[in-house]
């Protein structure tokens, strides 16, 4: 499935990637040689494959740890952000696309 060059922009866009019109063809290459592979893997039959719950390979998740930071540090940290709301630290948006 090749990709053209207007999708490439489209996901470099919504990844915010800045890239020139020489860096979108060789993504556009890229991508067409990784979505030609996963075409290949989902012709695989694995009809008589026994399905595992969990690979042999395959790590535990990772658990966030949440640790305490004195006040001094905290207060710091709260009043040096260049963006917030009260004690609340904004951010720009993951999934919006910023407006400037």
């Amino acid at each position: 499935m090749a990709l053209s060059l207007e999708e490439t922009k489209r996901l470099a866009d919504l990844a915010r990637l800045e890239l020139s019109d020489d860096e979108l063809r060789r993504q556009a290459l890229d991508l067409d040689k990784i979505l030609g592979y996963v075409g290949r893997l989902a012709g695989v039959n694995t009809q008589n494959v026994a399905e595992t719950a969990e690979g042999s390979l395959v790590s535990p998740p990772a658990v966030d740890q949440v640790t305490a930071v004195d006040p001094e540090t905290r207060e710091l940290i709260v009043t040096g952000f260049p963006d917030r709301l009260g004690d609340a630290l904004r951010v720009p948006a993951v999934f919006e696309k910023n407006k400037g």
